[in-house]
């Protein structure tokens, strides 16, 4: 296994044509393993984080950043339903969920989050966090909350969503030597495999009935701060106690998770239908913006 070489920002190519993404996909049919990020934007009216771009990194040569609000999420199925190709994300149920509201249906993500916070013992497991502990390179992150829906991007923009598909990809490389000098890759790499559906099947849902017991990152605190922010100015709306808007056990699930769509609350402990439809899409949006200032 060769390491990625992560350099800052990487060589991209910006793609918008369909049948020039379909070539160029192509043509990583060899790669064991590749880097994947999407940039997105909040759509009012589906109330759900929307894909504006797709990265697709491979160890060397040009990321491909591709523009899937211009041309469409279709090229992307070849690779996105391969099982054959193992794809690497950084909070890899973000960009699950962000797929398959293109229409796409991913057949696993490995999430290098979820193996930052096996491996390393850290304050907080932000993709920028964990890049500057593993190589000392730190990462320019205002950008994430730009219009990513406006055209044209700018190349601040596109650079900037390059690197965080090569990032990841080193990242995933140097946390697996990590696990293998202990041994532990393999038990590692199912616990970080975030599981496909049955094809045809939309994510079965899951209502958690137990609260969640895990102890925060300094980042996930801060997010349960904002979350209780946006539940007090909703309880002083209704008039009602913030417990009854949502318990703080929601608000660290919700935080520790990082749900991106109404479907995925409902695996939030606390969340049911009701609240779902009530509050679902601002919370989803109030998620968002909070994670926006890491």
């Amino acid at each position: 296994m060769a390491d990625t070489f992560v350099q800052l920002p990487p060589p991209w190519r910006f793609v918008a044509d369909a049948a020039e993404m379909t070539e160029a996909l192509a043509a990583l049919g060899n790669e064991d393993v590749l880097g994947v990020d999407t940039e997105t934007y909040w759509e009012t009216g589906s109330k759900r984080m929307l894909l504006s771009l797709a990265q697709i990194s491979a160890r060397t040569g040009e990321v491909l950043v591709y523009d899937a609000l211009t041309a469409g999420a279709a090229p992307l199925k070849a690779l996105v339903e391969n099982p054959d190709v193992r794809m690497v994300a950084h909070n890899a149920r973000f960009d699950d969920a962000v797929l398959r509201a293109a229409g796409l249906e991913p057949q696993g993500f490995v999430d290098t989050l979820q193996l930052a916070r096996v491996a390393l013992s850290l304050p907080s497991y932000s993709l920028a966090a964990v890049t500057e502990h593993l190589f000392g390179l730190p990462l320019d992150k205002t950008l994430r909350t730009s219009n990513w829906r406006r055209r044209p991007l700018t190349k601040a923009q596109i650079a900037y969503a390059a690197t965080d598909a090569r990032v990841t990809l080193g990242v995933y490389d140097a946390l697996r030597r990590l696990f293998e000098e202990r041994g532990t890759w393999e038990v590692a790499l199912r616990s970080a495999i975030v599981k496909p559906s049955a094809p045809g099947q939309p994510r079965a849902k899951r209502r958690a009935t137990k609260a969640p017991d895990f102890e925060l990152t300094a980042e996930e605190k801060r997010l349960v701060r904002a979350l209780k922010k946006w539940r007090l100015e909703h309880a002083h709306t209704l008039r009602v106690p913030a417990y009854m808007v949502c318990q703080d056990k929601t608000l660290e699930h919700l935080a520790r998770e990082r749900p991106a769509t109404l479907e995925a609350l409902s695996s939030i402990y606390g969340l049911g239908e009701a609240k779902i439809t009530r509050f679902g899409a601002e919370l989803l949006k109030a998620l968002q913006e909070a994670g926006a200032d890491e």
